[in-house]
């Protein structure tokens, strides 16, 4: 897939092509895509301005794209004549079986229109010829139960963010997905804990772009409640995936991580609800209080008080009654 502007020999030649590689993978499996630029010494002294390239726009597919690395810079030779060779490359992750197209990309410069450098500039256009590979479903026998569509090369960890762990008191567990493969598409895997509410928190991905191989890391976080006291167990957590290198389905295992967890504190006692005085406000609060905790002895003193008096009253009305017929 080359394209190429070849100009008079004292204005110089510029190549332009693009590669695809493997053609044939797996669904999920990365296809590497490297647009390649050639540029002769005369061209390269003569250029205005940087290049301009405009990648290919392909559909169904996770992209990838690296940084320019000037340290790939080479030089070959074609011909028997030298060239600086500068190579952009993207990741590409077909997501359904099938045969991809991909069209063609474009690249752009500026040369001056003439022998002299100062000549007025005039830009030149080249394209690459459209290529295309193929994804082949994966395979179905051996496929775990537990598979999520995971493709590549992976280890797994686990770990917590605390040691001192208590009943009603969340905290983080974190499991990390590490190595080769489109860590975008990872999907989280599940986390049942008998002795605690497990919530599903952030997601994280690093990749390496110093390279050509999608490279890196996806962190799932679950935010953990405890509700039970006593030394627990943090289950294992096992990752299925699909080895295109092996041709297989393969799994990683964290470990089980032991924990003590403790009681409650008894903060939660000092949320109790406390009855509120409501003669404490009172500017005698010694009676109040006095009358409050000795209520019973009161109304019984009271009533035998009610009593007296009434006593009292009757014997009187009585007495009165009495003189009044002797007369």
């Amino acid at each position: 897939m080359i394209g190429a502007i070849l100009l008079f020999a004292q204005i110089g030649v510029v190549q332009f092509q693009t590669q695809i590689s493997p053609d044939t993978v797996y669904v999920g499996q990365q296809v590497n895509y490297d647009a390649v630029t050639l540029v002769d010494d005369v061209a390269r002294r003569r250029l205005k301005a940087n290049p301009v390239f405009t990648p290919a726009e392909v559909s169904g597919v996770t992209l990838y794209d690296f940084p320019f690395d000037t340290a790939a810079i080479s030089t070959v030779t074609v011909n028997g004549a030298p060239f600086r060779r500068y190579v952009y490359h993207r990741a590409m992750f077909p997501l359904l079986a099938g045969t991809y197209t991909v069209p063609p990309a474009t690249l752009q410069y500026t040369l001056p229109d003439g022998d002299d450098y100062f000549s007025p500039p005039r830009t030149f256009s080249t394209t690459s010829a459209a290529g295309s590979f193929t994804a082949i479903p994966l395979p179905s026998t051996g496929k775990p139960i537990g598979f999520a569509g995971a493709v590549g090369e992976f280890r797994d960890t686990l770990r917590t963010d605390g040691s001192s762990l208590r009943v009603g008191d969340p905290f983080t567990i974190t499991m990390r997905v590490s190595g080769v493969g489109n860590l975008r598409l990872l999907v989280r895997p599940p986390l049942q804990i008998e002795w605690a509410s497990a919530v599903p928190g952030e997601e994280r991905v690093t990749w390496d772009s110093t390279g050509t191989v999608v490279r890196g890391a996806k962190e799932f976080d679950w935010v953990v409640t405890p509700k039970i006291a006593g030394d627990m167990v943090i289950p294992e957590v096992r990752y299925d995936f699909f080895n295109p290198t092996t041709r297989s389905y393969e799994s990683v295992t964290t470990p089980r991580l032991q924990m003590r967890v403790a009681a409650a504190t008894s903060a939660a006692a000092d949320t109790t609800a406390v009855a509120h005085d409501t003669i404490g406000d009172t500017p005698f609060p010694a009676i109040a209080r006095f009358a409050r905790q000795n209520s019973l002895i009161i109304a019984i003193g009271a009533s035998v008080i009610a009593v007296v008096l009434l006593a009292i009253l009757l014997i009187g009305r009585r007495g009165k009654s009495d003189g009044a017929d002797e007369e």
